[in-house]
């Protein structure tokens, strides 16, 4: 957790109570935003599932293409 700092002539004008309540609704914010965020595991499965999404598209290309062949075939260098 991030450690904020309430400068002296915030503090002063707020008072005590209200300079702790802002500290808490602070904390509670900084909580909220960090649920929020991507973590490793979750851009891992999500790079898994748009290879998925690639390969099924180029399949679908293929069957529903009769030319996707020999273009692929072509461009990979595999038939001049």
């Amino acid at each position: 957790m991030a450690v904020i700092t309430i400068p002296k002539p915030l503090r002063d004008k707020l008072g005590d109570e209200a300079t702790e309540a802002f500290e808490e609704v602070t904390e509670e914010v900084e909580k909220d935003a960090h649920k929020e965020l991507a973590t490793k595991a979750d851009l891992k499965e999500l790079e898994g599932k748009l290879k998925l999404y690639f390969l099924i598209l180029l399949f679908v290309i293929i069957l529903v293409s009769p030319n996707a062949v020999n273009l692929i075939s072509k461009l990979f260098g595999i038939v001049k």
